[in-house]
């Protein structure tokens, strides 16, 4: 099939806010999706704001520092929303020529990344414009393919959907059962009654001011778990990239499940996470928690190992929950203007450790949802290969 160029298919929308009837802001990421934006907008003009409708698309055109990619996405939750004047708001003239949707599975295909980022020009920032973008060449089949073509990926999509959504309901209840057990001290007696409410022994302890059940303990939290850094890319240790081998686990690998730069096993064993690990971000977006990830841990992120006095699974749901969440950021934040959460700032958590027999037990209770969750996020790393295969088919299409 003969490519043809977008320009004959697309035009520029120029439509701003001057009644500011809209309200809902949004911005345009690195992975393809329009965001509610965190832009602190008081006091700013939002009659200059651009309008984007439904099914339209918008672009930041700067490449450069962009992880190599295109922030480019089409608007598919609101009827109308407002993005910023930095972007480039177009459209698709015709939608029985062109699906806006089909074209949208074209921009998620990393070779037209790599093909926006070759393109790109500038001497302090490259950016790829509008004239480059009508440029662009891709095929164009029948409309009735075209259908076909985005009905099978959009499925995959709502499938992942679902099973995301079924993983934050476990989550949620995961979290539920370990602020029971944990915070409000409500875990099973040897009766099976509620421990706290059930007349369980409760002492005051002087550092959490507060009762907490006999025979816990408290202390900082380098006394019940140690710390691993990831591994740094500079110029000692680029020679371990490499075509295959173990894939780099950085922040936005461990978010999207992707596998983009390939580590050597020569690497020094201890920045290698296995499914059991826990991996912490530590840097720009701190405090988010995974494991089930096996890779090779990048420096923003290290491992946190629990030692033996503490159950894995405890540490896990206690780091997952919006507390500590909160805590890490608030560490972070008072050295540097991009927030960093240091070996020496995570240590000085107070760390409450439960009796070992609660924690036992709190292993078993909550390991099968542990386990539905693993199986969920198995299949969507599955389905997301299977988008990957749909969307490197697009440049072989016929008909």
């Amino acid at each position: 099939m003969s490519y043809k160029k977008l320009g004959d298919y697309i035009q520029q929308v120029n439509n701003r806010n001057r009644d500011l009837q809209v309200e809902t802001l949004l911005g345009v990421s690195n992975t393809k999706k329009m965001i509610p934006s965190i832009a602190n907008t008081v006091g700013t003009d939002m009659s200059t704001y651009k309008i984007i409708e439904k099914r339209q698309f918008a672009y930041g055109t700067i490449t450069s520092r962009n992880g190599d990619r295109l922030s480019v996405a089409i608007s598919d939750q609101y009827k109308k929303a407002l993005v910023s004047q930095i972007y480039i708001v177009f459209e698709v003239i015709d939608d029985n020529e062109l699906l806006p949707e089909y074209l949208m599975m074209w921009f998620s295909r990393p070779e037209f990344d790599r093909y926006a980022r070759f393109k790109s020009h500038g001497s302090t920032r490259e950016a790829f414009d509008w004239e480059d973008m009508c440029e662009v060449e891709l095929p164009i089949p029948s409309i009735e393919k075209q259908r076909e073509i985005v009905a099978q990926y959009q499925a995959v999509e709502n499938k992942i959907k679902v099973n995301e959504q079924i993983c934050e309901k476990l989550e949620a209840t995961a979290q539920t059962l370990y602020k029971q057990w944990f915070v409000d001290f409500e875990f099973p007696n040897e009766n099976g009654q509620p421990y706290k409410s059930s007349g369980g022994t409760m002492v005051f302890n002087e550092e959490l001011e507060k009762e907490i059940p006999e025979g816990w303990e408290v202390n900082f939290i380098s006394e019940y778990v140690k710390l691993s850094q990831g591994l740094a890319i500079n110029a000692s240790t680029q020679h371990y990239i490499q075509q295959t081998g173990i894939p780099l686990l950085r922040i936005t690998d461990l978010i999207n499940n992707t596998k983009e730069i390939f580590i050597s096993d020569k690497v020094d064993r201890n920045v290698i996470a296995s499914e059991s690990d826990i991996i912490v971000t530590r840097t720009g977006q701190v405090g988010l928690v995974f494991r089930k990830k096996v890779g090779v841990v990048y420096n923003n992120c290290f491992k946190a190992i629990p030692k033996e006095s503490l159950n894995p699974e405890v540490l896990y749901w206690f780091l997952k929950t919006s507390e500590m969440f909160h805590i890490m950021n608030y560490l972070a934040s008072g050295s540097s203007a991009q927030l960093d959460l240091t070996h020496k700032q995570f240590y000085t958590i107070k760390y409450l450790l439960a009796d070992k027999f609660v924690q036992q037990d709190f292993e078993k209770n909550v390991n099968p949802i542990g386990i539905k969750i693993n199986i969920l996020d198995n299949q969507n790393e599955k389905l997301t290969q299977l988008q990957s295969l749909l969307l490197s088919r697009l440049a072989r299409l016929e008909g």
